[in-house]
């Protein structure tokens, strides 16, 4: 199929419904195992912002709504929509590393373990996804829980440039004083950009010399004990300690086995002295000694926690996910968690909570939105059959949790089966002008929701 010749000069990138390559294509654009039934119109590869431009002026032109996929690692997969043109920039990962700026530039589907090789014998680092699958562009865009992020802030945080495909089709640089509304969107609004993201120019950290991990495996019976006092520590833990707790029901061949809570602290920072003395804190636990295991100051590497972030979402599986930002109390808290960390619906499912607080001023980001504790909970299966149950689990155990939400952040976010807050008011409304302004045709598809998908 062929309407018009201004895709022809990326002949062997296009792929039209019903060409072979097509669900080929299609697949690709998302990580998961379980596809979403939405079909594009059409699906552009491109290699380069040129080959971007034309797929986006072909688009305007033609009156398709436009959707970007960089990693497909999103869980419902906003880009994917039904009629649409989907423009995969997966292909656009060059990194160049500027040491003399402490700046590099990263193409969109560029792994962030890949970065961060880059960086590493220049003795720098970025904030990116804990998992090596995961690649910069969705995560950047998207907030981002990254390396160190309590301390140096969100992925986000760190965009000081972009290279941009604007909705007609023009090719721009955009930061703080040049296209800045460009740059100033970017920061946090994920599928509900106005452009496609061909670079990014991020601002690098000093790679701290040491990182040192402790990790304790508590039984299911301590978890109101153990989440109190982790509720009620939160503001004490350094902000260069990345405090998780996870529950699971695995063995490691994936069967079924008792449910456990497993406490890992990594400490990111420049001495051992320091790294000791943060990490001390957990063994004060006063549920220290009902442990079942104990793995504590261990030195650490990127290579190896990179390893370990990806173990916990398999390639290969199915999934489905949803979480809140809270800033509850642990009297009100605590007392409604044990459903949520021990009803998993399969071996490899699991609940994740993150201490994010003391949460300090997120500075002229669109991310505006956060809370102290952060919860998510993951269903992985491999039976299709499953597939709506599975994606049911999550969404309800944050749905019985919706009162005690300050909203929710967009890289794990399930808009379509339960919106919450991701923007505050003032931010969201600004962004809405922006793209009233920059893109007034409505190129660019926005988030993915019940009424929009």
């Amino acid at each position: 199929m062929n309407e018009s010749n201004e895709l022809d000069a990326l002949e062997g990138k296009v792929f039209w419904q019903g060409d072979e390559g097509y669900e080929d294509a299609r697949g690709a654009a998302v990580w998961r195992a379980n596809k979403p039934n939405r079909y594009p119109k059409v699906i552009v590869v491109a290699e380069s912002a040129a080959e971007v431009a034309i797929a986006v002026r072909h688009a305007a032109k033609h009156g398709l709504k436009v959707g970007v996929r960089s990693g497909g690692h999103s869980w419902t997969s906003p880009h994917l929509r039904d009629g649409a043109m989907l423009i995969d920039v997966s292909r656009l990962n060059g990194i160049d590393v500027d040491t003399g700026t402490r700046h590099v530039w990263v193409g969109p589907g560029a792994k962030g373990e890949k970065v961060n090789d880059a960086l590493k014998p220049h003795g720098l680092i970025v904030p990116t996804g804990h998992h090596s699958t995961v690649a910069v562009g969705g995560f950047l865009m998207c907030g981002g829980f990254g390396w160190n992020s309590r301390l140096w802030g969100n992925g986000c945080a760190q965009i000081a440039g972009v290279e941009v495909v604007t909705a007609q089709g023009e090719i721009i640089y955009a930061d703080e004083h040049t296209n800045r509304d460009f740059w100033w969107a970017v920061r946090g609004s994920g599928a509900g950009y106005f452009g496609v993201v061909t670079r990014f120019r991020l601002t690098a950290h000093p790679l701290p010399a040491v990182m040192k991990s402790s990790v304790y495996v508590y039984p299911a019976d301590v978890l109101e004990a153990l989440l109190t006092w982790a509720r009620e520590i939160a503001n004490d833990v350094p902000p260069f300690v990345e405090l998780v707790i996870t529950s699971t029901a695995h063995d490691p061949d994936g069967n079924w086995a008792p449910v456990r809570l497993t406490l890992s602290a990594l400490a990111i920072t420049d001495t051992d002295e320091e790294a000791d003395k943060a990490l001390a804190m957990f063994e004060r636990c006063p549920v220290v000694d009902r442990a079942t295991k104990r793995k504590t100051f261990q030195p650490t590497n990127l290579t190896e926690r990179y390893v370990s972030g990806t173990a916990a979402d398999p390639v290969g599986y199915r999934y489905a996910c949803d979480n809140l930002y809270t800033n509850a109390p642990a009297s009100e808290l605590i007392p409604r968690m044990r459903e949520l960390f021990t009803s998993l619906p399969t071996p490899r499912s699991h609940v994740f909570w993150f201490n994010w607080g003391p949460v300090k001023p997120l500075g002229d980001l669109v991310l505006s939105v956060q809370g102290d504790i952060y919860l998510g909970a993951y269903s992985i299966w491999s039976d299709p059959s499953e597939d709506a149950a599975m994606d049911a689990w999550p969404v309800e155990q944050m749905r019985k949790l919706e009162d005690l939400s300050a909203g929710g952040q967009m890289n794990d976010e399930n808009m379509l089966a339960r919106p919450d807050k991701y923007l505050s008011d003032e931010v969201s409304d600004k962004l809405e002008r922006l793209r009233a302004q920059h893109d007034p045709n409505g190129v660019f598809l926005s988030f993915l929701t019940a009424e929009t998908r």
